[in-house]
């Protein structure tokens, strides 16, 4: 039986993005072991999505309008990524060094597999799976000469993912500089309106790729993209996390009851009504138990007046006579 000895270009298109996101995923895990900070894969996060990306473009010289869009705006969303990921990089997060505490407590070997498995290999399979949709663009899109009705919209949707998204952590970073905000929440700017804009920005200029994909033929079938990147920054990886860590906390509580969790949206203004009826109603009740302890006050002086008046002995007045 005769066996093949190289991979057809269509084998190596196909798995040239899995292969290529592992390999890189297997790297940091290495490096991270090494330097025992497992939060690189924060920095390192929008870069492995370009990777992949590369190798197709690589395999295929697929190069084109719409490739070239679409490649950009990855390159564009990576670098930003890393860059903000990695200037606010102080050692190992919270959500990593937890989850370091609890797999050692199992032991070293548990650890080092439990590590792999649970970041760096379950890491790979969803960056795969959220990059469905640009691979699809990068394999698959037609030559073109000029951009069609959803490349226009699909780019629109990514630039105000991204605008949100940047000025979103833009917002974020000032906030934390300011020792005056040490402890407290943003709830201005952006984080007026959702408690989570940079995830959702994040998930916004996915669906715009999505939407470009959705030019090619057959290219809607990679919704299943957006549709999980969304989930998991929503409920799972994203907002759940930084929920449970502030959800104790009253001013949090608050701040939930008043602003959307994932969408951006007008606030609710039901809590602020409730909350300066209810001051309005503590200073009105204050006000009248001064009116009432100024009245008690004016009635015991004038009983104590009308007591002196009684109890003085009267004068008869007589006529002066010179």
């Amino acid at each position: 039986m005769n066996f093949p000895t190289t991979l057809s270009e269509e084998d190596r298109l196909y798995r040239a993005p899995w292969f290529t996101v592992l390999a890189c995923n297997v790297i940091l895990y290495i490096i991270a072991q090494r330097i025992k900070d497992n939060g690189i894969v924060d920095i390192s996060w929008g870069l492995v999505f370009l990777m992949p990306n590369l190798a197709i473009l690589t395999i295929n010289y697929n190069l084109n309008m719409r490739t070239y869009l679409v490649t950009s705006m990855i390159t564009v969303w990576a670098i930003r990524m890393a860059l903000s990921n990695g200037l606010r990089h102080n050692g190992e997060d919270w959500r990593y060094a937890e989850m370091r505490q609890n797999w050692m407590k199992k032991g070293k070997c548990f650890y080092y597999v439990a590590a792999f498995v649970f970041i760096y290999f379950t890491q790979t399979i969803f960056q795969c799976l959220m990059c469905c949709s640009s691979f699809y663009i990068n394999a698959f899109s037609p030559d073109i000469k000029e951009y069609e009705i959803l490349d226009y919209i699909g780019a629109g949707v990514w630039f105000i993912g991204f605008l949100i998204e940047l000025v979103a952590d833009l917002q974020l970073q000032i906030f934390r500089r300011n020792p005056i905000n040490k402890g407290k929440l943003l709830t201005t700017g952006l984080w007026k309106f959702s408690r989570h804009p940079n995830y959702f920005g994040e998930a916004l200029l996915w669906w715009g790729i999505y939407i470009i994909a959705c030019t090619i033929k057959m290219g809607w079938i990679t919704v299943f993209s957006p549709v999980i990147l969304t989930f998991l920054l929503r409920f799972v990886s994203g907002v759940p996390l930084l929920e449970n860590k502030y959800k104790e906390r009253q001013d949090f509580k608050n701040y939930v009851k008043q602003t959307n969790c994932f969408i951006l949206w007008i606030p609710s203004k039901v809590e602020t009504v409730v909350e300066e009826f209810s001051l309005n109603s503590t200073r009105s009740l204050q006000m009248l138990k001064e009116i009432d302890l100024e009245r008690e006050e004016v009635k015991s002086i004038s009983s104590n007046e009308d007591e002196f008046v009684k109890k003085k002995p009267s004068v008869a007045i007589r006529p002066i006579i010179v």
